[in-house]
């Protein structure tokens, strides 16, 4: 018997989740993640906010990766392939997440940006890591996905 999915609190995220579909994603990010216009990297307009960071360190990606990972349907993890030198414990809670045939890696810059501007909700979290920003993919796991078919090729 399968145990109950957990209940998200914040009814925006528990609905983005709920409607979620096959091949569209969650970003969760890091407190850094400049959204701005005025970033580097701005954030595409047609990507959904939502804040979750509190104070410094709260919550953690490895506070919601769990929750949201077990709360929906989800086929795979995308991280950079930066993640497992500069963030191993983060690389180690994706794998212990997903399993390590639904991790998969992409450049940092900028296909991880170009990620960013397709996702359904953009999760700001209040962590702190280098490369501790994930993307969850929805669906059921399917085996290998083609995350090229996700990245638009760089110009």
């Amino acid at each position: 018997m399968n145990s109950p999915k957990p209940r998200i609190l914040n009814g925006r995220l528990a609905a983005v989740i709920a409607e979620l579909r096959h091949g569209e994603m969650i970003f969760i990010a890091d407190a850094g993640s400049a959204t701005s216009k005025q970033s580097l990297t701005p954030m595409s307009d047609d990507v959904e906010q939502l804040d979750l960071s509190f104070v410094p360190g709260s919550p953690s990606v490895a506070d919601v990766l769990p929750v949201i990972w077990e709360a929906g349907d989800f086929e795979s993890i995308i991280v950079t392939q930066e993640m497992a030198a500069a963030n191993p414990d983060g690389r180690r809670l994706v794998v212990t997440v997903a399993g390590e045939e639904n991790v998969h890696e992409i450049p940092y810059k900028w296909d991880f940006y170009r990620l960013r501007d397709r996702a359904k909700l953009f999760v700001r979290t209040g962590d702190y890591a280098v490369h501790g920003n994930v993307v969850l993919v929805g669906g059921y796991s399917s085996g290998v996905i083609d995350v090229d078919r996700l990245v638009p090729k760089s110009q």
